[in-house]
């Protein structure tokens, strides 16, 4: 899994949050200059800095957009390497956010008004199913977990809170590129690199585009052992009060334990009930 980029493309309130937050930081100290640690704030710059780009980047490029000094850029680096909030590829020589970022941006997950909107929902689901249901929602072309609600069973899928997926090779990811608008959809594919995990992938954006068609009119995505063999999953989209879609819930099973195909069906029936629920509590007006 790719490192969690914890101020990545964040969603609804929780964008307009942490936005307000980092404008009022930009603008410079609100107290007394004895009381304002300026290094900080370059840190912040240097976070933000890679936060916007749309690619990785290398010391030399932090350096040209931040304006620092090298040796000063260098030290601030160094340390939030050390201290685990960024990362560096090593054969790329570029850098990314780090597990410190992970677990801060877990711990502001699970305040969120979209958790504490679809967790009781989520349980009733699993309740019903008997099935373990994910919530995840879209960043850039990944779909990061934000909560599980486990089955019982002893076997279950190794997916954890903060995880990430390709958008392609799961089934919360391909129903929001498919309930998002054409505009928005179309700034994220191309950016998409369509890796194949198993025989049943898609690998091309013909497929993407024809898997996205067939999801818009069923109301629902599935995924038919396209990240595993074994595993099958069906997911519904949550949409905002734009329309759009933002996050999406879906069921995973084994097929050892449901192998009849009409599980999609009836799982999927049950998943679009939930996440319209869902998408009402967080403003989407359907008309």
């Amino acid at each position: 899994m790719k490192m969690l980029y914890v101020y990545d493309r964040l969603q609804s309130d929780q964008k307009q949050r942490i936005n307000l937050l980092l404008t009022g930081f930009f603008k410079g100290p609100q107290m007394s200059d004895k009381d304002y640690i300026r290094s900080i704030e370059k840190c912040f710059v240097i976070l933000d800095c890679l936060n916007k780009s749309d690619s990785l980047l290398t010391l030399e490029e932090i350096i040209q957009r931040t304006g620092y000094k090298k040796t000063t850029c260098f030290r601030l680096v160094k340390t939030m390497l050390d201290l685990g909030i960024l990362e560096r590829a090593a054969s790329t020589k570029t850098y990314q956010f780090g597990y410190r970022l992970i677990q801060l941006g877990s711990s502001a997950l699970k305040n969120m008004n979209l958790r504490k909107s679809a967790v009781p929902s989520l349980r009733q689901l699993r309740d019903e199913t008997g099935e373990t249901v994910n919530l995840g929602i879209l960043s850039g072309s990944e779909v990061l977990f934000v909560e599980r609600i486990m089955s019982d069973y002893l076997v279950n899928i190794n997916i954890n809170v903060g995880d990430r997926l390709p958008l392609h090779i799961s089934s919360m990811g391909k129903v929001m590129l498919a309930f998002l608008s054409e505009e928005n959809r179309e700034k994220i594919i191309p950016q998409m690199n369509l890796l194949q995990k198993t025989d049943r992938t898609i690998v091309t954006e013909d497929e993407l585009r024809q898997e996205i068609e067939t999801i818009r009119k069923r109301g629902y995505a599935i995924n038919d052992e396209e990240i595993e063999k074994g595993l099958r999953t069906v997911a519904a989209p949550i949409i905002n009060y734009t329309g759009e879609a933002f996050a999406a819930i879906n069921i995973a099973w084994l097929i050892a334990r449901h192998p009849k195909r009409s599980v999609f069906t009836e799982f999927g029936a049950k998943v679009v009930k939930v996440a319209e629920q869902i998408s009402r509590s967080m403003g989407y007006s359907p008309k």
